[in-house]
């Protein structure tokens, strides 16, 4: 089905997943990027401006930098030991949330996203509480979990906006700062020593139809994660589907298929958002969508 006529075919068989409260959107960076947040290598350009640094002074750093690996960039060598990170400071006021911002692609997502019980419950690894504030708009009711305080899968308290990757605090809505993924020491230890966000993501797409919406195929800040849904895969079929909506590029359906994930792919990111407005209004109210989409399609042959 398309939702309006520049965008993708979306299959019957997610459409109806969406409806039964069966699918969770994994939102990353570029749902953010609409409203001026930057993506990673932007943000590791912006802390390094910050803290008035250089990756070229290191050649570790500028290697890494090289290869898309930000995250293996600059914490080492600006954190002293037993005082705040410089860089996790900065990355705070970064991302500060722009006040007056439009914030209709995160409540598209929040209203697709949605439960049996019809409960928001959305996955980011975005550290910006721009979800919750959408929320907030419009008086939704919703919940805020991050980090390994995020409820386990399946459990009576799955639901709301869950940070994969740990939250930045927001006074306005009274909510904390959690730990951040941020480095590769971080990544290390949430996904291979301790491993609690890749058993998190084993678990969630034993569940759930993930669709991930914000991230390109060789995003830096989602390569253990989707190492982890590739590797998962391979070992349990009884794993869900997995789908990205992204822009079209040369080669990303071939990467996106290598990762056992299926592209969902759109000719720019204006037409994926127009896209994600419209399919929310069919999943709030498939009834009446069809019929104000049939009283359009009539009014328009007269």
């Amino acid at each position: 089905m398309k939702f309006i006529e520049a965008g993708a075919d979306v299959s019957n068989e997610l459409i109806r997943e969406v409806n039964d409260g069966k699918v969770v959107f994994l939102c990353g960076a570029g749902v953010s990027r609409g409203v001026g947040l930057p993506l990673f290598q932007c943000l590791t350009d912006e802390v390094y401006t910050k803290l008035g640094e250089s990756r070229g002074n290191e050649a570790a750093e500028r290697i890494a930098y090289g290869r898309a690996e930000y995250d293996r960039a600059l914490e080492k060598r600006t954190h002293l030991p037993g005082t705040d990170s410089r860089v996790r400071t900065a990355v705070s006021e970064i991302l500060a949330p722009p006040d007056g911002a439009d914030l209709s692609r995160h409540l598209s997502l929040l209203q697709l996203s949605r439960d049996r019980e019809d409960r928001p419950r959305l996955l980011t690894t975005n550290f910006d509480t721009l979800f919750e504030r959408a929320a907030h708009q419009v008086g939704m009711s919703i919940v805020s979990h991050a980090g390994k305080s995020i409820p386990r899968p399946g459990g009576p308290r799955d639901y709301g906006v869950l940070h994969l990757h740990g939250r930045l605090a927001d006074h306005s809505l009274k909510l904390a700062e959690t730990d951040l993924i941020l480095t590769s020491a971080d990544f290390g230890d949430a996904y291979l020593r301790d491993g609690w966000a890749s058993q998190y993501v084993e678990d969630r797409m034993r569940l759930n139809t993930l669709v991930l919406v914000g991230y390109a195929a060789e995003d830096a800040a989602l390569r253990l994660l989707l190492e982890t849904l590739d590797a998962d895969r391979d070992r349990f079929r009884d794993l869900k589907d997995i789908y990205a909506i992204e822009k079209r590029s040369d080669d990303s359906a071939s990467i996106w298929k290598a990762k056992g994930i299926k592209p969902i792919e759109f000719p720019d990111h204006d037409v994926i958002y127009d896209t994600l407005a419209e399919w929310a209004q069919y999943a709030i109210d498939p009834t009446g969508y069809g019929r104000r989409r049939v009283k359009n399609i009539l009014e328009r042959q007269k």
